[in-house]
């Protein structure tokens, strides 16, 4: 078992190319086979970096897109919380100027003038 083991390790590491250890087909042939299959795995592995740069500026563009997309969404939000504290602030201030009005009318009422006092 342990002799399997390691045949099967040795295997495992040894290169495999196109049939050289064949010794009925020609040399030339044999290497013929072996620029081919090498020709087929470069193509392959051109393919896949393209494959891989295509699938990387995707992700790019994707993550650029919702970078936007949150830079947008985080505009819109603080110009509508922009918008609230202004209307907060001028009900507040008109709030200020109505009670002032009436503070004013009140301490006239006081000082004795009957046409700030309010109808009874």
């Amino acid at each position: 078992m342990r002799c399997f083991a390691v045949l099967l390790a040795l295997a495992a590491a040894m290169p495999v190319t196109a049939q050289t250890h064949d010794p009925r087909v020609p040399a030339s042939e044999a290497e013929a086979d072996r620029i081919e299959a090498q020709a087929m795995y470069d193509l392959q592995k051109q393919r896949d970096q393209a494959e891989a740069d295509r699938v990387a500026k995707t992700n790019l563009d994707r993550k650029t897109d919702y970078e936007l997309y949150l830079a947008r969404q985080q505009a819109e939000h603080d110009a509508k919380m922009a918008a609230w504290r202004a209307d907060v602030a001028r009900r507040d201030a008109e709030a200020a100027r109505v009670r002032a009005d009436w503070e004013a009318r009140v301490a006239r009422c006081k000082a004795g003038d009957r046409s700030a006092c309010a109808p009874k």
